[in-house]
């Protein structure tokens, strides 16, 4: 279909680097995708997965988790995983892909309520990815996959992250709450059962994992 006076398409490509000759890499291909390139698969270089957003009938928003298959130049589309509403970042840690989504739920047209989805992407098998979700209201972004935690901001600030934990095939559990200095987390780092929350002018806050 054309698109109407609103909306147009976009056409996402991914280049190939040829490094074979670690001193002169080439551009070997340019590669038309869906989306754009948030991983790949470790153990299997020919598949990456990207994400694209449409409108639905609703005129309402949905993002694609797209598994492709590069090969010769060209991507094959293997499987799609539908996610309703806003997606912040995508973290791929081996064969799980981590991505939050906000979504809004109307009530009346004035009214409604805000509902954050993680979604933990089962990818051992390509052709069929598995999604579990685990919903909270509220508003947040997907801030950091640390080991077996995933860390997603909490409220309109930033101050406040949920800590949730990490069970291959099964949605994510929520694990606790933590009240961070400063108003913005940037960076995050893990030792054992402890993360480390870099906030600038606010230094480094330790939290203890329960």
């Amino acid at each position: 279909d054309a698109p109407d006076d609103r909306r147009g398409w976009v056409r996402y490509f991914l280049d190939a680097i040829d490094l074979r000759d670690r001193a002169h890499p080439q551009i070997s291909a340019k590669v038309n995708v869906p989306g754009l390139l948030v991983g790949g698969d470790a153990s299997d270089p020919s598949l990456v997965y990207t994400i694209d957003y449409r409108w639905d009938d609703s005129d309402s928003q949905v993002n694609d988790f797209n598994v492709l298959r590069i090969q010769d130049g060209e991507a094959t589309l293997i499987a799609r995983v539908a996610i309703e509403g806003w997606v912040g970042s995508t973290f791929v840690r081996g064969t799980q892909a981590y991505v939050s989504a906000q979504k809004w739920i109307a009530r009346t047209p004035d009214t409604g309520r805000s509902l954050v989805e993680l979604h933990a992407i089962d990818l051992r098998n390509p052709a069929a990815p598995r999604d579990h979700i685990a919903s909270e209201n509220g508003w947040g972004w997907m801030l950091a996959v640390e080991g077996d935690r995933a860390l997603v901001t909490s409220g309109w600030s930033g101050e406040v992250i949920d800590v949730y934990q990490l069970q291959d095939g099964h949605a994510p559990r929520f694990d606790q709450t933590v009240r961070t200095h400063g108003w913005w987390i940037n960076g995050v780092s893990r030792q054992d059962q402890t993360l480390f929350l870099s906030s600038g002018y606010w230094g480094v806050q330790k939290v203890s994992l329960e």
